[in-house]
């Protein structure tokens, strides 16, 4: 081979040398175009949209909107208004709910404390009132013809003098009840004669129609105050299983401004006499115990297996109240005559 043929046989080679690398760019550029419609056509490989995140549901009152209320007025934020509008309207339910109570029934219940310092205010619908003569049953009888005390006081006051009389085999226990229910003016007589000098007219217990005297005829026909001694030592550990107590107890004369009277009964219903009764307590101290209770921290107190939760709640200054009580279950609701109300509650 001479020369000149060795030179056109290298530009052949050089010439197909450039093919091959056009052809392959070639490929290369149609590789990558098809890749690009592929990704199109699947929406892969496009920047991700920048999100809100959103936020964590509070029951804070500064974030929390009723259901279905439109917060995006001012705010511009679509996210934040469906997770704010999907918030529950309340804290997460307790298992309670509000009940109104107006300023009256503050001085309304078998609680209310009727003392010196703390008027009885009459208010129509306290009081049930029945004759003791009309509605005492077997086991005691009746002082006279007129005393009058609350329906639930006689249906109580029934059952213990029962439960007594089974408890000591008697037939009949001789014991009377007298001195019951006393209306205003009915007060004024007997302290302007010196019948009740004890008690001014408004601030007598015995207006509460909770609270009376009790005596027992002696065989040889007298009939002394009423102790809980003796025969009658039942009632020192029992009356308050039936929601008594002794109105005003020996030892308590300054918690109660007066005198210890043995004879005198009240009845506030048996979870707060019971609670009394183990601790010691005159009406006035435990009225003044419960103000430390509210519902998240309950007095607790248990009768025959039975507990009950009790606490109280500030009344509002003005106008109606709205009471937390239980949803499902029984529940009562006493004023206690002066700035609340209490609630007792089946646990």
């Amino acid at each position: 081979m001479n020369k000149g043929e060795r030179r056109r046989q290298r530009r052949r080679y050089r010439v197909r040398y450039d093919r091959i690398v056009i052809f392959a760019l070639i490929l290369a550029a149609i590789a990558v175009l098809a890749t690009s419609c592929v990704l199109a056509l699947t929406g892969k490989g496009e920047k991700p949209e920048k999100r809100t995140p959103k936020p964590e549901t509070t029951t804070s009152a500064q974030t929390t909107a009723p259901a279905g209320e439109d917060t995006t007025k001012g705010s511009g934020s679509e996210v934040t208004t469906k997770a704010v509008s999907e918030k529950p309207t309340q804290a997460v339910d307790d298992g309670y709910t509000a009940e109104t109570h107006t300023h009256d029934e503050i001085f309304m219940g078998d609680l209310v404390l009727v003392n010196a310092e703390h008027e009885y205010k009459f208010i129509a619908g306290d009081l049930d009132l029945l004759t003791v003569v009309s509605s005492h049953n077997d086991y005691y009888t009746h002082g006279d013809y007129v005393t009058k005390l609350d329906r639930e006081v006689i249906s109580q006051l029934n059952a213990m003098m029962a439960e007594f009389a089974r408890a000591s085999s008697l037939s009949t226990t001789n014991i009377f009840v007298q001195d019951g229910y006393r209306t205003f003016e009915e007060q004024v007589d007997r302290h302007n004669s010196g019948k009740s000098s004890t008690f001014e007219a408004g601030h007598c217990d015995y207006h509460t129609g909770r609270t009376f005297d009790m005596f027992r005829m002696n065989d040889d026909g007298t009939t002394p105050y009423f102790r809980a001694e003796g025969d009658c030592a039942w009632f020192a550990d029992n009356a308050c299983r039936f929601g008594f107590i002794v109105r005003y107890p020996e030892g308590k004369d300054e918690a109660t401004g007066e005198k210890a009277r043995t004879y005198t009964y009240r009845y506030v219903g048996a979870p707060h006499a019971a609670y009394m009764h183990e601790n010691g307590l005159c009406l006035e101290e435990y009225i003044a115990e419960l103000k430390a209770h509210t519902k998240e921290d309950p007095l607790i107190s248990a009768v025959d297996g039975a507990v009950s939760l009790i606490y109280y709640v500030p009344a509002s200054e003005e106008g109606d109240t709205d009471v937390p009580v239980p949803k499902d279950r029984e529940y009562t609701v006493s004023g206690n005559n002066s700035d609340g109300f209490i609630v007792t509650a089946k646990k």
